[in-house]
């Protein structure tokens, strides 16, 4: 069996992760439905999609956002693996921007559990994702373990983060809950798929 380099393996996690953010956004974020009524008035059918473009444009902008921090945390741990180096995570939290103490915390636990995941998975052997995933964890449970830290990490952030900026708006609130489930339900999917 032949196996790929780190550089590889980092293409297939950012591919799922990608792929995970997309999935995300559209649980996320409400499409529009058109009315059967509106094709009678041509005006309101121009206005329709008008909106389809605006969710469109939402959806990539979500995805992109949640995939950046994503994304500049495999960077790091690929760099340091390269350059045979610990990956220093005050650096990575620093990148993440002007953050209290109790956020600073909380994102150290974050990064802290990514980078982890992240070099698990480039010490691992295989071709695909999924065998990376399998040969990083092993079973499911040890995978589902994982996912079930990075969640309760990913909210505790995201509740801090609401506070920090005095956010007591219910539609926030709300967002963050669906972030958070369909965070849940897209990795146990993911788990299913992976291990089955």
């Amino acid at each position: 069996m032949s196996f790929i380099d780190n550089d590889e393996k980092a293409q297939l996690i950012l591919a799922s992760e990608t792929d995970i953010a997309r999935q995300l956004a559209l649980h996320v974020i409400e499409k529009p439905v058109p009315r059967v009524w509106m094709i009678f008035i041509p005006i309101l059918f121009v206005l329709y999609f008008s909106k389809i473009k605006q969710f469109e444009s939402s959806l990539k902008a979500f995805a992109e956002h949640h995939l950046t921090p994503r994304r500049m945390i495999l960077e790091a741990v690929l760099a340091a693996e390269k350059g045979g180096q610990p990956v220093n995570i005050e650096q990575l939290l620093d990148r993440l921007g002007n953050l209290d103490e109790a956020t600073r915390g909380l994102c150290m636990d974050w990064l802290s559990a990514l980078v982890g995941h992240f070099q698990l998975i480039l010490a691992a052997e295989g071709k695909t994702y999924p065998e990376l995933i399998q040969s990083s964890y092993r079973y499911k449970e040890d995978y589902l373990s994982f996912c079930r830290k990075i969640r309760t990490v990913e909210f505790a952030v995201n509740q801090e983060l609401l506070s920090a900026i005095d956010a007591n708006s219910s539609d926030l609130l709300q967002v963050t809950k669906m972030i958070d489930e369909g965070i849940h339900n897209l990795r146990a999917e993911e788990a299913e798929k992976i291990f089955s």
